[in-house]
């Protein structure tokens, strides 16, 4: 049975519903960039914290990551015990926790956000222009101990909710893309984050070839950062970063047999 419906070409309409054990897990071994610092409160009136963090690949790029640490938990105590007795910026860091991702509606220049008409579409695509995908971690365990595990290792099983074309990139690498949505199992928000991923060269063929839409699939790889240049009007270009999972290896099994990992 698919998960997703869909809607055109091969987009969808509603989020993944099915409410079953899915992996969401990610481990990152680096240094903190800058100081925690509050970036926003809940309807709890709960903060949360987030900082930069840097992980290192065995080429020595660097990928970039946002920590996302709850006030009150496990992970917020152990930072701010190790922030009593370390500088934050000179030691390395260990985080554990799972991948959220979230839109957020981008602010018009007046300072007001864009409003959408009910039945307007050409408000609707204004809308649309004006929202970005933010992806985080959010940590579920810090320490300062020494790791010589993956520096950035995920572990995630997620719904196929769009799969785009393999195409070839100026550099002769095949890529892949798509979007995997992943349940929120250990919260009552009823919300899957929708996280983009991508695969490379014999896995992209392999994924353009037999992956489908409302495929669920449990993949292993590492959340990158990676620069891109991106063609504005008249001519313009710019430089922007992107955030993304690069999936190194998948493969496709049925939702009764996913299973929770420790």
């Amino acid at each position: 049975m698919k998960a997703v419906k869909q809607s055109g070409e091969g987009r969808t309409e509603q989020p993944v519903a099915q409410k079953i054990p899915m992996n969401n897990y990610i481990t990152l071994y680096g240094e903190p960039l800058e100081y925690p610092h509050q970036v926003s409160v809940d309807k709890r009136g709960v903060a949360y914290y987030g900082f930069n963090m840097a992980t290192e690949r065995v080429s020595g790029i660097k990928d970039i990551t946002q920590v996302i640490v709850e006030e009150g938990t496990p992970a917020f105590e152990s930072l701010t015990a190790i922030d009593q007795v370390k500088d934050l910026l000179d030691c390395k860091l260990l985080v554990t926790g799972r991948i959220r991702t979230r839109n957020i509606k981008r602010k018009d220049t007046d300072g007001s956000r864009t409003k959408e008409k009910e039945h307007d579409k050409k408000n609707q695509a204004a809308e649309k222009e004006h929202s970005k995908l933010y992806i985080s971690v959010r940590a579920q365990e810090i320490t300062d101990q020494e790791y010589e595990g993956d520096t950035n290792g995920v572990v995630l099983t997620g719904f196929v909710c769009k799969k785009g074309d393999m195409r070839t990139t100026p550099r002769g690498i095949r890529i892949t893309d798509m979007i995997l949505a992943c349940w929120r199992e250990d919260d009552e928000s009823n919300v899957s984050d929708y996280i983009p991923a991508i695969t490379w060269n014999g896995t992209a063929a392999r994924a353009a070839d037999n992956l489908n839409v409302g495929d669920c699939i449990e993949v292993r790889g590492r959340l990158q950062s990676r620069e891109y240049t991106k063609e504005l009007e008249h001519g313009e270009t710019e430089v922007r970063t992107c955030y993304e999972l690069s999936i190194e290896e998948y493969k496709v099994v049925a939702p009764v047999e996913l299973k929770k990992e420790a």
